[in-house]
């Protein structure tokens, strides 16, 4: 008889799946690829006249699950929104198990990878934080860092739009309990103890001579080749650059490929979580976190809800497919 495929809309994951699930599933990915107990391919794009198909997937055996992420992107004289779609499958027996809508669950665990990085690699004592954007994707990523700096008492904001930035200010403040304001980029950086960029630039974002000894950045808005967040000053000023994964970070970190000529440093940051690559060392060191995004992070996130679904009935199943 062939299994059940269960179907899970947007609403049901969401219900399923917090950001602190995410914490959780992120690291167990992190830890996975660290060991090397899971595997995880780079993103693939299909282009043609305006269309992006975008593919990137993963097998954990020792999770019993392998999984495609996919997601369109048509642009046209606007970008229209991408439908993020994740199919999980048996490993054992190559079937199709579940099919979920993916773009609550990318967003989280997008939030959380950060703040794992953030927990491994910035002071814990951090109290100031920077953040480029004022967007959904910023949104996620200053509620996921708060988690990760019990210190935090001040976040500065830098966007392009007053009028977002404003209210962004003002929903997040009251979100965080937090002195949430909007800043200029110069005053943004020097302040800051941990720096997040989480925006759609194509060109560096700030000055990297700006940031601080002891300073930790987390770079997530860009995983295109040709796209920077950071300047090579802000790339070579890091003692220590993790990445999520160092095969995905040499083909689509922009940052990176435009700032280092010797990558021999770099590191995944599943290696740092278990033991086998050193992190922060020192409070003056300058520290530098990557993400590009990886199916596995998904996969894990997809497994996790999957289990959840299932043991409370939610979701529709299929006895056919």
């Amino acid at each position: 008889m062939t299994p059940l495929v269960l179907l899970l809309t947007e609403a049901e994951v969401e219900r399923l799946f917090s950001l602190d699930d995410a914490l959780v599933t992120s690291e167990e990915a992190f830890r996975l690829l660290g060991t090397g107990a899971a595997e995880n391919a780079v993103r693939q794009r299909v282009i043609r006249a305006g269309a992006t198909l975008n593919l990137m997937g993963a097998i954990a055996p020792t999770l019993g699950v392998m999984g495609v992420k996919t997601y369109p992107v048509v642009r046209t004289d606007v970008t229209q929104g991408a439908a993020f779609t994740f199919q999980l499958f048996d490993v054992t027996t190559g079937q199709l198990t579940a099919l979920l809508r993916a773009n609550v669950l990318g967003n989280l665990r997008t939030a959380a990878a950060t703040a794992v990085a953030t927990r491994v690699l910035a002071r814990p004592d951090s109290r100031t934080l920077a953040v480029f954007g004022a967007g959904w994707v910023a949104r996620g990523q200053l509620l996921a860092t708060v988690r990760a700096l019990p210190s935090l008492e001040r976040v500065r904001v830098v966007g392009r739009s007053p009028e977002r930035l404003a209210a962004f200010c003002t929903e997040l403040a009251g979100e965080t309990g937090l002195d949430v304001a909007p800043s200029d980029a110069e005053s943004a950086v020097r302040l800051a103890d941990v720096v997040i960029t989480a925006t759609g630039a194509s060109d560096p974002v700030f000055d990297g001579s700006w940031l601080r000894p002891g300073t930790h950045v987390n770079a997530v808005g860009s995983n295109y080749a040709v796209k920077r967040e950071l300047d090579a000053a802000a790339v070579l000023a890091a003692d220590v650059v993790a990445v999520d994964s160092i095969d995905v970070a040499r083909t689509e970190s922009g940052d990176l490929i435009a700032g280092l000529d010797d990558w021999s440093g770099v590191v995944d940051l599943g290696t740092i979580l278990v033991g086998k690559a050193t992190g922060r060392t020192s409070d003056e060191q300058i520290t530098l976190f990557e993400s590009q995004g990886m199916a596995l992070l998904d996969l894990t996130a997809a497994h996790h809800v999957v289990g959840r679904a299932n043991a409370e009935g939610v979701g529709v199943r299929l006895d056919s497919w």
